[in-house]
C-alpha cells in the first residue's frame, strides 16, 4: 500500500511538472505560429511565454512575452534584429498591455521608394501607441533631403543641419535658411521663403509603421519621436 501510494504521489509531481512547466513551451509555440500568421518573418526567432502561476495561460493572459528575431519583416517594418517584450497579453481579447525593447538597423521608404536606415528604435509604452524613439545619422538625413530637393527642384544642391532643428539649403549657389519638423506624422523640411518647396522626407504611412511628432538635430545624429502601433503589426 504504501509503495503504491509513493508511486501515485510521484505521478502526480510528474504530471503536475508537465503541466506547470509544458504550458510555457506550448503557449511558445503558439505565439510563434500566430506570429507566422500574421505575416511575421525573421531569422532565429524565438518566442518566450511567461505567467505566475503558469496555468493562466490556458486562460488567455501571459505575464510577459520576449520576442527576438534578426532580419526582420512584418507589415511596414523591416529590421535587422529585433528584441522586445511584450507585457499583460491577453491571447483571446488579442490586447498587449505594454511594449519594451529595441530594433536596430530599422528601413523606412522616402517618398521616392529609396530605403531609409535608421540605426536604433527604443520602443515604451502602450500596445496600440507604443512611444518610439529612433535615431539615424545627420549625413543619412541630409543625403536624404539633398536628393528629395534635387527631384522637386532639378538643380544640384546641398544640405546642412543645425541643432535643434535648422537647415540650410543651397540650390544653384543660393543659401536658403529652413527647419525640419514633424508635420500630420511625417517628416517635412520647410524653407523660410517660397523659393524653395516643402519637402517631405519620410511620409506617415506608406511603407512607414511609425507616427512621427518631434525631430531634434544633434551634433552627429538626429532623434525620432513618435509612436507605432505594436499590437495590430504583430497581430496577437
Amino acid at each position: 500500500m504504501r509503495s503504491c501510494l509513493i508511486q501515485l504521489l510521484i505521478t502526480v509531481a510528474v504530471i503536475f511538472a508537465l503541466v506547470w512547466f509544458g504550458i510555457p513551451f506550448g503557449a511558445s509555440w503558439l505565439a510563434t505560429t500566430a506570429l507566422g500568421s500574421a505575416g511575421f518573418a525573421g531569422t532565429d526567432t524565438k518566442v518566450e511565454v511567461s505567467a505566475n502561476p503558469p496555468p493562466r495561460i490556458l486562460l488567455g493572459h501571459a505575464d510577459k512575452i520576449h520576442l527576438t528575431s534578426t532580419q526582420v519583416g512584418v507589415g511596414d517594418l523591416h529590421a535587422a534584429a529585433m528584441d522586445i517584450t511584450l507585457g499583460n497579453v491577453e491571447f483571446f481579447d488579442r490586447k498587449i498591455g505594454t511594449v519594451t525593447g529595441t530594433l536596430t538597423d530599422v528601413r523606412v521608404p522616402a517618398p521616392n521608394g529609396d530605403p531609409v536606415t535608421i540605426d536604433s528604435a527604443t520602443l515604451n509604452g502602450v500596445g496600440t501607441a507604443t512611444t518610439a524613439t529612433l535615431t539615424l545619422s545627420s549625413a543619412e538625413l541630409a543625403q536624404l533631403a539633398q536628393t528629395q530637393i534635387e527631384a522637386q527642384t532639378g538643380a544640384p544642391s546641398t544640405v546642412k543641419l543645425a541643432a535643434p532643428d535648422k537647415v540650410t539649403i543651397t540650390v544653384s549657389g543660393t543659401a536658403e535658411a529652413g527647419r525640419l519638423i514633424a508635420q500630420n506624422g511625417a517628416i517635412v523640411v520647410v524653407p523660410a521663403s517660397s523659393s524653395l518647396p516643402t519637402v517631405t522626407l519620410i511620409d506617415d504611412g506608406t511603407g512607414n509603421p511609425f507616427h512621427f511628432t518631434s525631430i531634434t538635430v544633434g551634433a552627429k545624429t538626429v532623434t525620432l519621436v513618435g509612436t507605432i502601433d505594436v499590437q495590430s503589426l504583430l497581430g496577437l
